[in-house]
């Protein structure tokens, strides 16, 4: 969280409302099939683990790898054709556990090879076959602006419970940017149009609707900023608060003049225990990706720039409870020396 004032900018939160995310509706959601369809057809995040594996055969060759938060165990498939000893696949869903079994199967990996394992990394007793420690740990983790129903809680977790001093973590860094947005045409229609419903003035819901965290692919040329690193996380040392609880001051310079619409948000996943480092980003000038980018609007009239003001600011998230999905975020923005435009976002 970095100096004093991100500390504080981190304290001071409205009370919360009614969370009517359920711990089951959280966990069941990873059920469906389609939640992981997408990332299994996502071409730029498989390839890169797949390459990361592959162009490091040598590093899987022989190990005892730890698959954490498996899903339908795609890792885990990659880890033992790379060679890999023994696969351990880590996952909490009971129907997810029994459909990955049947892929492993279906490929030729017995349980001596893949095996999977029916629980969190917080709730396991114990590794299958008294395990004690894993020489590398593999997981796609990521969520939504990298956080929104991420599992790296559960990875970090498992690191430390099962990693060796000296074992890899596939991925082993990323980092999360900000840039300011202009885009009129979303905010006219799905904010502004809240001041006529059916010949209704419907404009009390306008800030609500505004609250929320918008994924969708955004073009660079609504890109209104430079860009700046809001966190960078090493995912060997890191702790859960480091991600969950983070605040960032970021100052970033404006490209052209312009209406500022709010801030978009993007992360990037690296891979550099690697032979030859991998990494892949989720932002607007990179290949598209199931991630998308993640915009967060401003309430209100948008900000006024011109080419070359600064625009500072700071962004802190948490996350109040592990079990649901519920993501807090506030932003803070001031063009030069105006007055700061505070606002709050939430997930639920």
């Amino acid at each position: 969280m970095g100096d004093s004032k991100a500390q504080e900018f981190l304290k001071d939160w409205p009370t919360p409302g009614l969370m009517a995310s359920s711990a089951d509706y959280y966990f069941n959601s990873y059920n469906h099939y389609g939640v992981h369809e997408d990332v299994l057809k996502d071409p730029v995040t498989m390839s890169a683990y797949q390459r990361a594996v592959k162009q490091n055969a040598h590093l899987f060759r022989g190990a005892v790898v730890l698959d954490v938060c498996a899903g339908l165990g795609l890792c885990s498939l990659l880890a033992a054709q790379a060679g890999a000893k023994r696969v351990i696949a880590l996952e909490g869903q009971p129907e997810l556990v029994s459909m990955g079994t049947a892929v492993a199967r279906k490929n030729g990996y017995g349980p001596e090879t893949i095996e999977f394992v029916c629980g969190s990394a917080e709730h396991v007793k114990e590794l299958p076959g008294g395990l004690e420690q894993v020489d590398i740990i593999i997981s796609e983790w990521m969520g939504y602006f990298l956080m929104y129903e991420s599992r790296l809680a559960d990875v970090i977790r498992a690191r430390d419970r099962w990693l060796k001093p000296d074992g890899l973590m596939f991925p082993d860094h990323t980092k999360m940017y900000l840039a300011l947005l202009e885009d009129a045409g979303y905010a006219e229609q799905h904010f502004d149009y809240f001041r006529s419903v059916w010949g209704f003035d419907f404009s009390a819901m306008k800030a609500s609707a505004a609250s929320e965290p918008v994924v969708s692919e955004f073009d660079q040329s609504q890109m209104l900023s430079s860009t700046a690193c809001i966190l960078d996380l090493n995912l060997c040392k890191c702790s859960s608060d480091d991600c969950f609880q983070m605040a960032s001051a970021f100052n970033v310079a404006s490209k052209r003049e312009g209406k500022v619409h709010g801030a978009i948000c993007w992360f990037e996943i690296r891979f550099n225990a690697c032979h030859k480092p991998i990494a892949f980003a989720t932002g607007p000038e990179s290949p598209q990706t199931c991630w998308k980018q993640t915009a967060l609007f401003l309430h209100g009239s948008p900000l006024n720039v011109r080419a070359g003001d600064r625009v500072k600011g700071m962004i802190a998230v948490r996350k109040l409870c592990e079990e649901k999905r519920n993501l807090d975020i506030k932003l803070s923005l001031q063009v030069n020396s105006g007055k700061p435009r505070l606002q709050y976002h939430r997930w639920s």
